[in-house]
């Protein structure tokens, strides 16, 4: 090869890198993230549901009547020493046992409540209505069609409930056979232990601008967005059950997002106006979190959302290969969570809310893995999620 060929190369190489940093970090916040009309125009398509993939399914139940504007308000104008590793030696886990129309009580069955026929965003001039849609899961992979009345009568006052939130392009079907999926880990690993299960999941997927920075960015904004019905759904759970929300991926900021409103901090310049429940106990944990490191810290996009927690957990993986280019998401973008952990940084910046925070570093279990059932299938890992499910 002459040295003209040789500099050729590098100047085409660097033109595909220019090329790639322009759409992550100047044309993916202007078009996805700046730019209403292009969101909306994303946004619009509502989500289908198909029933082939996993079993019965009833046809749909409209979305509760409620007013579009209920649950929200306009904004008022008024040291990584922390992180804890779990190594390679499996720890005593229990084998995994393969374990009607009305929702009857089923002891192996679980909930999953989808927005993906809601509101998606609050500037839709003809948006769909507020509500979310309920479906009971029986213990033979029937999926059942209920609401959130249901659902609050059904489940038992004063047992914990677990609600998972998913990542980002994720299709209902396949949200529905990672349920019964993780729901079998769980009960299994609970050991008899009473918990109940909700499964929440939200628009993830199409469509699509095959633009991958535009893509994942519409998806985290639309993410946040649904903290509000997340928060809908937990204050429509006994407020005697405590509640632990696990984020994945994206699923984080939906958890966190639930945590700031319930703290009274605004989502995207709007608060939600009902109530989680003063009393109650909740708890998060973040696996495989897309958000950056220091958006927990005072001031921030979650700044006041440990308020309302009383610990989090966030299983910190190094070499997640899904997020190693997440700094370049967007201009100035900082490490993922997932990633670089809650730094000592902000942990200082903390203060107080610092010690509510526990990070354990699960690399050496999950390697390069970022995909939910790597942590839930993996009886390390599980062992350590557990006892903040369980445990009060």
């Amino acid at each position: 090869m002459t040295v003209t060929d040789s500099t050729t190369r590098t100047i085409d190489i660097l033109r595909f890198w220019l090329r790639v940093l322009f759409f992550a970090t100047i044309a993916s916040p202007i078009i996805a993230g700046e730019n209403e009309n292009v969101l909306a125009a994303i946004e619009s398509t509502s989500t289908e549901f198909h029933e082939s993939d996993f079993g019965p399914l009833t046809v749909p139940l409209p979305v509760e009547d409620v007013d579009e504007e209920v649950g929200i308000q306009e904004d008022r104008i008024t040291d990584d020493s922390s992180v804890e590793s779990l190594q390679n030696s499996d720890s005593s886990s229990d084998t995994l046992s393969s374990t009607s129309a009305s929702p009857a009580y089923c002891p192996d069955g679980y909930w999953i409540v989808s927005s993906r026929r809601s509101v998606q965003t609050i500037h839709h001039k003809n948006r769909p209505a507020w509500g979310l849609d309920a479906y009971y899961c029986l213990g033979n992979g029937q999926i059942v069609g209920s609401n959130l009345a249901s659902l609050k009568a059904q489940l038992v006052p004063g047992i914990p409930v677990c609600v998972f939130s998913h990542g980002s392009f994720v299709t209902f079907e396949s949200q529905a056979r990672q349920a019964a999926r993780a729901a079998a880990y769980f009960r299994s690993a609970a050991n008899g232990q009473p918990l109940q299960l909700i499964f929440f999941t939200w628009p993830s997927d199409g469509p699509y601008s095959y633009i991958a920075p535009i893509d994942v960015t519409v998806r985290g904004k639309r993410a946040e967005f649904n903290g509000f019905h997340m928060a809908t759904l937990i204050s429509s759970i006994p407020e005697s059950c405590p509640v632990t929300v696990i984020g994945h991926s994206h699923g984080s900021r939906v958890a966190l997002a639930a945590m700031q409103l319930a703290s009274g901090g605004p989502i995207q310049n709007h608060y939600f106006t009902g109530s989680v429940g003063n009393s109650r106990r909740l708890r998060v944990i973040l696996a495989a979190g897309a958000m950056d490191h220091n958006w927990l810290n005072p001031g921030e996009r979650y700044g006041v959302a440990l308020n309302r927690v009383e610990c989090l957990l966030n299983l910190r993986n190094q070499n997640d290969l899904a997020l190693a280019w997440y700094p370049l998401s967007r201009p100035f973008a900082k490490r993922a969570i997932a990633r670089s952990g809650i730094t000592s940084r902000d942990m200082r910046t903390l203060g107080y809310n610092a010690q509510k925070i526990r990070q354990v570093d699960v690399t050496n279990r999950l390697g390069s893995d970022h995909q939910w059932p790597e942590y839930y299938s993996d009886p390390v890992v599980l062992g350590t999620i557990l006892p903040y499910l369980i445990s009060f």
